[in-house]
């Protein structure tokens, strides 16, 4: 079988008070544009994993977060491994300031509560379903 070059991505399950963050790519979007999603990106060539979702997490939201372990990893379709993280705000902000040309709307809200929100990325509904999300309260 012949390799192919695939993309790692971070995403950080970003939970405070019982809920978790979940962003709305923007209609400008080439994949899935409207469909919400957790807030992360493509890992650098220079960076560490955390570094990345650091960074990602601020330019995508305007947060700082605090990363407390890594839950797993999912392959996503296409060429895509992504690594997902447990998070906290590590201010008492929640407000979160969006660029809109990648992202449209957010929400703070409970993993049932996911469901219900209409289009989702596809893997959000992967990792519920492999109960990556189960540690956050209900």
């Amino acid at each position: 079988m012949a390799e192919r070059q695939f993309w790692i991505v971070v995403h950080g399950v970003i939970e405070d008070r019982g809920t978790i963050l979940v962003l709305r790519r923007a209609p400008s979007m080439t994949y899935k544009p409207g469909a919400w999603d957790l807030p992360g990106g493509h890992l650098a060539a220079d960076e560490t994993l955390e570094g990345c979702l650091a960074r990602e997490v601020a330019e995508e939201t305007g947060l700082t977060i605090e990363i407390d372990r890594m839950l797993g990893a999912n392959k996503a379709p296409g060429p895509y491994m992504q690594l997902l993280y447990a998070c906290r705000p590590a201010r008492t902000q929640r407000e979160v300031i969006l660029q809109a040309n990648e992202h449209s709307d957010w929400r703070w809200v409970t993993v049932s509560e996911i469901a219900r929100l209409g289009e989702r990325i596809p893997y959000l509904d992967q990792i519920i379903a492999r109960g990556m999300l189960d540690w956050i309260a209900r």
